[in-house]
């Protein structure tokens, strides 16, 4: 997707795209790189135009399931182009989406990456969102959050054994990848 595209889009639904540009090759590589080789069954949330859904796709097993879920209707016509047997693309919101997570059809989660701007939910709202994200996760799964603030850092440090965070510069706007493991 063209960045003009992209950023034409983010502004007309200002209220629930968390970004103005796609995320950039630096960003997705740093963020793909969190999950572990043996990871199959990956729930992504706010995949936008599917630059990350893809970098994810490259690193499953061919055996693997991503679910992948976005909210905005534009972009979630973008991402159901991505034409992979082991994707399935939802339009649904992630607050509801997160109540439900044991009934995506994947007989677990091994990872939950999301691009979701936490910052535009209220208090409450990203507590139980991030809640039930943690308990939605296998054990020995981690939990990916790429976001331009640490907002949700203090909250997951008391949901997730070892959370953890690093800066990428090399995106517009620059993100805080921060990683959860359970």
């Amino acid at each position: 997707m063209r960045k003009l595209d992209f950023l034409k889009i983010a502004v007309k639904d200002y209220k629930t795209v968390g970004a103005v540009f796609s995320s950039s090759k630096h960003a997705v590589k740093a963020v793909a790189k969190q999950l572990k080789p043996e990871y199959k069954y990956i729930v992504e949330y706010g995949a936008g135009s599917g630059v990350i859904t893809k970098e994810i796709l490259n690193k499953i097993s061919t055996n693997g399931r991503v679910v992948a879920i976005e909210l905005n209707k534009s972009l979630f016509k973008k991402l159901s182009e991505i034409k992979d047997k082991r994707l399935l693309v939802l339009n649904e919101d992630v607050v509801k989406v997160s109540k439900k997570l044991g009934k995506l059809g994947l007989p677990k989660i091994d990872a939950i990456v999301s691009g979701i701007p936490f910052s535009f939910l209220k208090s409450a709202v990203r507590k139980e969102v991030l809640k039930n994200t943690q308990k939605g996760i296998s054990e020995g799964g981690r939990f990916i959050a790429y976001q331009t603030s640490l907002l949700t850092f203090s909250y997951m440090k008391k949901l997730f054994k070892k959370v953890r965070s690093r800066f990428e510069l090399r995106n517009m706007p620059p993100y805080f990848i921060i990683v959860g493991d359970k």
